[in-house]
């Protein structure tokens, strides 16, 4: 049995779809407040389904009962209910979750991060805790550092503006970033659950090519055939939400600053060792990009 947190979300919800299609066992870990949509469809996959939140350890624990594996995908940036926060679900929560699986005696925790960024922003302190937390313990585990991802940053809200069609740029945009699909990312983390060797090691992921904001816009446009508009988010406005004392702030601040010249390269190869991991073309998702863009 796999225990999936975050079951609701984009990605996790992906992940317990695509480990039932290989035939695991998933035990989708939800909250009161996720809605009755997201929890049907996990049902009608097969997915057992258990009600639990990372703020309150006692359902943690009955969440781990049982279980074998746990993949944990959870975080407050996605669909904050009240009393969420970095401090309060991506640290502590996170935390316990780790405590309560290996109590429970969980075999392998599989834990969704990203590369190290250059700016020390909240979500960034949050994982880099659970990280060490998982190397000083004594459950198996697997890191699986992913950098943006496609479907999240290069769409709309904060690749495109939908209310002007306009593609964004941060800073200027010129940081190559491996932007990785999240279908890319669920298959690796069903290979980590099947391969024995992708055990107590942090392996990084990442789309097959690594381009700048800036290269992204050139390449639709060479895909759409003709310019698309365009607006940056100027770096005194990164900065200004860096210091504006809002967490969350500070956290987007801290993502989309590595678009403007640090970037996030990937090298795959020891995960295609290790996994068999080899992502799909940039390509195929700009052209879905760009048909998104003729047709509004």
């Amino acid at each position: 049995m796999i225990l999936v947190v975050g079951a609701t979300g984009v990605l996790g919800s992906k992940v317990c779809k695509e480990l039932r299609a290989k035939g695991h066992q998933v035990r989708a870990m939800v909250r009161s407040s996720s809605s009755q949509e997201s929890v049907e469809k996990l049902k009608n996959l097969g997915a057992e389904v258990v009600h639990a939140d990372l703020k309150d350890p006692t359902t943690i624990q009955t969440a781990c009962q049982g279980v074998n594996a746990v993949v944990s995908t959870a975080t407050s940036v996605s669909r904050p209910v009240e009393g969420d926060s970095f401090e309060s679900v991506d640290l502590k929560g996170q935390l316990d979750l780790v405590t309560l699986a290996k109590e429970n005696d969980v075999k392998h925790f599989v834990y969704l991060s990203f590369p190290q960024f250059g700016r020390t922003f909240p979500l960034q302190t949050a994982k880099r805790a659970v990280e060490d937390a998982l190397r000083c313990g004594e459950m198996d585990y697997t890191i699986l550092q992913a950098p943006h991802f496609q479907e999240s940053w290069l769409a709309a809200p904060t690749g495109i503006n939908p209310e002007t069609n306009a593609i964004l740029t941060f800073g200027g945009g010129k940081g190559a970033i491996s932007w990785i699909s999240i279908d890319d990312v669920c298959a690796a983390v069903r290979a980590t659950l099947e391969t024995p060797e992708a055990r107590n090691r942090t392996l990084k992921i990442g789309g097959a090519e690594a381009l700048s904001q800036e290269e992204v816009i050139l390449r639709c446009e060479q895909l759409a055939g003709r310019p698309l508009q365009r607006e940056d988010m100027p770096k005194t406005q990164l900065e200004a939400m860096s210091s504006s004392g809002d967490p969350m702030m500070q956290t987007f601040s801290g993502l989309m600053s590595v678009c403007v010249e640090d970037g996030c390269i990937v090298d795959n190869e020891e995960a295609e060792k290790t996994l068999g991991f080899r992502p799909r073309p940039l390509n195929d998702y700009l052209a879905q990009l760009v048909a998104s863009l003729t047709t509004t």
